[in-house]
């Protein structure tokens, strides 16, 4: 299995990435982030050899090579996002950016280089997540609300996840 982990410089996705790599069923990590990430310290260096680092300049665009190494990929954990604290210090505008569209265009360029074969896609979302869309939070209500929006790509989605 070769597991995509966006945002992979942070430190949720550091984690991710240690337990990916001791993982026998996960054959490559490709960690997409805005600079280079190595393995993580202690990474045993036979594991250390299934990662590969893909730098972007951002979440929203993508070029060639990295839609090229998406093709053969079957997951992605996407961890990019503002956390609540420093989204109340942002234009919400921005939040948005951050935690909706960018996740939404790395998840199109993503099943768009699969050429419709099955992948799965994996958002880490945060504390409080609604899932009922019409119950709106008294703290951060529409924070937390972005951020469970259900938006398709035009691909099968399980309701029950």
């Amino acid at each position: 299995m070769k597991l995509i982990i966006a945002g992979a410089s942070g430190l949720v996705a550091t984690e991710v990435i240690r337990q990916s790599l001791r993982t026998k069923e996960i054959t490559s990590v490709l960690a997409l982030a805005r600079r280079p990430v190595s393995a993580p310290a202690g990474t045993n260096p036979a594991d250390a050899s299934k990662l590969r680092s893909i730098v972007i300049k951002d979440y929203e665009t993508y070029p060639e090579d990295a839609r090229k190494e998406f093709s053969d990929a079957d997951a992605c954990i996407w961890t990019v996002a503002i956390t609540p604290t420093k989204s109340q210090l942002e234009k919400f505008e921005d939040v948005v950016r951050v935690c909706q569209t960018s996740t939404l265009a790395g998840m199109r360029a993503m099943v768009e280089a699969r050429e419709g074969k099955k992948f799965r896609f994996l958002y880490m979302s945060g504390l409080q997540a609604e899932r009922d869309q019409s119950k709106r939070p008294r703290v951060m209500g529409e924070y937390v609300l972005m951020r469970v929006s259900r938006l398709s790509v035009g691909v099968e989605k399980k309701e029950d996840c």
